[in-house]
């Protein structure tokens, strides 16, 4: 019901990851390099979005998803 209480993941609550390396050169990146560490740490707004869409068959496609966001998408789908 709070922060406080919130428990972070660990490594020991992340599944399992297969990786699979491509070569690519992204002109973006230094030397063509791409990221690699950070996407398997973020799963937390991907997860929140489909327990929304699990839930309530309303798709969020933007953060933060707010009550204010979800309370007019749910009016939007007619739920409430």
């Amino acid at each position: 019901n709070n922060l406080l209480d919130y428990k972070i993941p660990t490594a020991m609550d992340t599944p399992e990851l297969n990786v699979r390396f491509i070569q690519l050169d992204d002109p973006t990146g230094p030397y063509g390099n791409k990221s690699l560490g950070e996407p398997p740490a973020i799963p937390v707004a991907p997860a929140i979005r489909n327990a929304i869409l699990n839930a309530t068959g309303v798709h969020m496609n933007m953060t933060p998803m707010t009550a204010q966001r979800l309370i007019a998408k749910f009016k939007e789908k007619g739920l409430i």
